[in-house]
């Protein structure tokens, strides 16, 4: 499991159904820890849970998971995402990087340089 050191958890609170506050803060989804790669990196990027997420092409979906799924630490054995081909929720990293593809306001190349 990744672990982070004081980061700032907004992400997590608008958009991962599996963070519990106080409770295993010290873990990171792989899509956490690209986003603060890419927060690091000068872009800006809202963290906020928009009123309604936009949900990039099929293709752009799966460029994604090949680029951050398939590098998380819970990919193996603890990704309820990938065990059940995405019938259940993503972490809050992977969904608020989908949406941000979705509305065009990052593009795998960016996330590809984040890696």
């Amino acid at each position: 499991m990744q672990k982070r050191a004081h980061a700032d958890t907004t992400l997590c609170l608008n958009y991962c159904s599996y963070f519990k506050p106080g409770k295993n803060e010290d873990l990171a989804c792989q899509g956490f820890i690209v986003v603060h790669s890419i927060l690091r990196s000068g872009k800006r990027i809202p963290q906020e849970r928009p009123d309604r997420i936009a949900i990039p092409p099929r293709r752009t979906l799966e460029g994604l998971k090949q680029r951050v799924c398939a590098l998380c630490s819970f990919h193996d054995s603890d990704c309820d995402y990938i065990a059940t081909s995405g019938a259940s929720a993503s972490c809050g990293g992977f969904a608020l990087l989908a949406h941000l593809l979705g509305s065009g306001e990052l593009t795998l190349g960016e996330i590809d340089e984040a890696l």
